[in-house]
């Protein structure tokens, strides 16, 4: 307790800093779907999270809205850009991406209604199927939102999403990232992970991306992410610590490039690339893959496994942009016989995020590359 005598100022300004100030707002359906249309409220899945839920999932919202079920409050966020023609404040969505989505795509007939049973005449409806008091008792509908003050720091806005993660759907940490540190940096991560080099190491399939579990959760751009903050030697600068892991490392690298300029993007661009493909080039398409000892022979654990592509791809990188090795073909085997090693092994196993272990399979890559 004297302690706490002693920094009651000190506690005293970091709550004040750290309020958060907000306004309780109600808007029916037609209207959110409007301001939506209109771009006031930001809507694109690419901006926050992509859109996980399933027709049934929405289905059943849209059943909650015409039964008059409370469902969860809409959090926004307010822009600090206006609408040079209307003079309307813009917003981002913070926490109900999923809710609103489900809501435009009914309106806009992008799917009908299934799996519904406390109202199953309504299963196969498209909205413009509807009976008319239904349009209407959906449109009328409310739907309570809280506004969140834009000025407020980029990692509040993070802890906000983090104590609103308590949803059906989890928030990944990259989804979280990708609405509190937009911008050009962010954008470049999600345009590098269609790259189909890099789709093909990741086990993407190029024909069905969407269907893929790491496209889902953004975990394909959070791959990106990790390239970026790893290479150029930049794994020696992980320090983990009981208030810093491995997440906020990633978070450093987004918050370091929030101001980029477009030459930077451009270099930052080419270099992921020229990576990829010669990785592709030289190891295949399951560079990334696990093996493990079996009596002396390799065996297929996984086609992809993200120790591994730390192992390679940081390694290919640095050595390609730093040493000026641009051809790996020969050293495919010695590669591969690093899987036979017990310490590089262990390395890419268990907790391999552990920092002695991170550094030590990227150097033991770069020793063989070399």
């Amino acid at each position: 307790m004297e302690n706490l005598k002693y920094s009651l100022s000190s506690l005293q300004e970091k709550a004040k800093e750290r309020t958060v100030k907000t306004q309780s707002i109600e808007y029916d359906i037609e209207t959110l779907i409007k301001k939506i249309e209109r771009g006031i409220i930001k809507l694109d899945p690419d901006y926050q999270r992509r859109h996980r839920w399933d027709e049934k999932t929405s289905s059943r919202l849209i059943e909650s809205l015409i039964l008059n079920i409370p469902i969860p409050t809409i959090y926004i966020s307010q822009d600090v850009d206006v609408d040079s023609e209307t003079e309307e404040f813009r917003f981002s969505v913070i926490d109900g991406q999923q809710r609103l989505t489900a809501m435009f795509n009914y309106l806009k007939n992008k799917f009908a209604l299934i799996g519904l049973e406390a109202l199953e005449e309504l299963n196969g409806c498209y909205y413009k199927d509807l009976p008319p008091f239904l349009v209407r008792r959906l449109e009328e509908r409310s739907v309570k939102c809280l506004r969140i003050d834009s000025t407020i720091d980029s990692q509040v806005k993070f802890d906000i999403f983090e104590r609103l993660n308590s949803g059906s759907v989890k928030l990944e940490a990259q989804e979280l990232r990708n609405a509190v540190f937009s911008g050009k940096f962010n954008e470049l991560c999600k345009r590098l992970c269609t790259n189909s080099n890099f789709r093909t190491l990741l086990q993407i399939d190029p024909a069905y991306p969407d269907e893929n579990n790491r496209v889902k959760k953004m975990e394909d751009v959070e791959i990106v992410l990790r390239f970026f903050t790893l290479i150029n030697n930049n794994y020696e600068n992980y320090k983990k610590s009981k208030d810093r892991g491995f997440t906020d490392f990633l978070s450093e690298t987004m918050k370091n490039y929030a101001t980029i300029n477009d030459i930077e993007l451009a270099i930052l661009k080419e270099k992921f690339e020229v990576t990829f493909e010669i990785i592709n080039r030289d190891f295949g398409p399951t560079a990334f893959a696990k093996f493990k000892n079996d009596q002396g022979k390799l065996k297929l654990q996984s086609k992809y496994n993200v120790a591994v592509f730390d192992a390679l791809a940081i390694s290919c990188h640095d050595l390609i942009f730093n040493e000026n090795i641009k051809e790996f073909s020969s050293h495919k085997e010695d590669f591969a016989n690093l899987f036979l090693q017990e310490q590089f092994y262990e390395s890419i196993s268990g907790s391999y995020l552990d920092i002695t272990k991170l550094k030590y399979r990227i150097e033991k890559v770069k020793e063989i590359l070399r």
